[in-house]
């Protein structure tokens, strides 16, 4: 699949980087699993977005969730925000939840109507209140509720959205008069400005680069008035928005006010300047850190696979399984606690909590992080 237009503002697009062989799922599999594509990269010419110009098909990409926990200190107090804040909008009102399996929003709150879940991967395990009704399917244009809708919600989604004015015009559509949207984001400004991810934190499921302005400029063009932006720590941004009467005539002229190609590759290079590093220093004593994206782009830029004796993650689902695309195995992080070992730890916004747990577990650990 091609973007062959900008999509937050349909100018055309440059492309300015093409990494091969990067796995095209993020995925835990019960036996190792390959596929890879090219990983293609732009900028739009006009308001300078970066964003995949080679996108997987959601069938493919989704076939399987990882979304089920969310593990730590960080994503607890995030949540714990987020349905604090929802609480005061969602009091009998009917909630049409985007993308999770888990449920975990709704049941950590009460006094909703009814609430339902467009989400394409269904677990059986979760038992869902009788207020909830999960609808397993893709949200998409041609999606169809017939209940009233007063409030839409999606938490770490909209980042995965191939066409974000797609997206938004039809949750207008959806909700009714006065109607609400409530969702959170990854704050991937904090990440790029801070050289947290390479790619400045886009790959094939968080296919463009987003931050306040863009994600500002996508609601006002699509009729959402913002009531309030907030900040949850560096992590994440929650925007509270509400449906506009008036419907705007058409787009606007936008530009970001940084252009984040300098910062894109030069965080490129210090990736693979500490994937050197690694390669030179660790031994087969080795584990890295995370079933995540993160570690799936330090392989593809060069780790050399057969020193790592596994993947250490916390989330139980993942453990025993394979990530995607490498035939190395998930443990849990108890696993270091007899012997030394060399631990290759790049993950983000989250190094400082994870390094501290390694160190609990095993204070002899060398942890390799810049």
């Amino acid at each position: 699949m091609l973007r062959e237009k900008c999509c937050i503002c349909n100018s055309l697009l440059k492309n300015i980087y093409k990494l091969q062989n990067v796995p095209i799922k993020l995925a835990c599999t019960t036996e190792p699993e390959f596929g890879n594509e090219e990983l293609s990269i732009s900028k739009c010419i006009q308001c300078n977005t970066v964003q995949l110009d080679k996108l997987i098909p959601l069938d493919i990409l989704y076939s399987t969730s990882h979304n089920y926990t969310s593990v730590g200190k960080t994503w607890e107090g995030y949540f714990n925000l987020f349905c604090n804040n929802v609480q005061t909008i969602i009091i009998d009102k009917n909630v049409l939840e985007i993308g999770d399996p888990s449920g975990k929003i709704a049941n950590r709150t009460d006094k909703y109507s009814n609430w339902f879940i467009i989400e394409p991967n269904k677990n059986d395990k979760i038992i869902f209140n009788n207020k909830i009704t999960f609808i397993e399917g893709f949200f998409d244009e041609d999606f169809i509720i017939n209940d009233k809708i007063d409030v839409i919600i999606h938490s770490h989604v909209f980042e995965h959205i191939y066409e974000p004015n797609v997206f938004l015009k039809k949750c207008y559509e959806l909700l009714d008069v006065n109607g609400e949207m409530f969702f959170g984001v990854p704050n991937m400004e904090y990440i790029a400005e801070h050289e947290l991810c390479p790619y400045l934190g886009v790959f094939f499921e968080h296919t463009v680069f987003l931050n306040k302005e863009n994600i500002s400029y996508l609601l006002l063009n699509n009729n959402f008035e913002i009531i309030e932006i907030i900040d949850y720590e560096n992590h994440s941004t929650i925007y509270h928005c509400k449906k506009m009467k008036h419907i705007m005539s058409q787009f606007t002229p936008f530009m970001l006010s940084k252009n984040y190609e300098e910062l894109f590759f030069s965080t490129l290079e210090k990736y693979k300047q500490f994937v050197d590093k690694c390669n030179m220093l660790v031994d087969k004593h080795c584990y890295i850190f995370g079933a995540s994206y993160n570690t799936q782009y330090i392989l593809a830029l060069g780790l050399v696979s057969n020193k790592i004796l596994g993947i250490l993650d916390n989330c139980k689902e993942k453990q025993g399984k394979y990530l995607y695309g490498y035939d190395i195995q998930i443990y849990d992080p108890l696993v270091i606690k007899q012997t030394k070992y060399d631990i290759v730890l790049k993950n983000g916004y989250y190094v400082d909590e994870i390094s501290k747990q390694i160190l609990s577990i095993n204070p002899d650990t060398n942890i390799l992080h810049n």
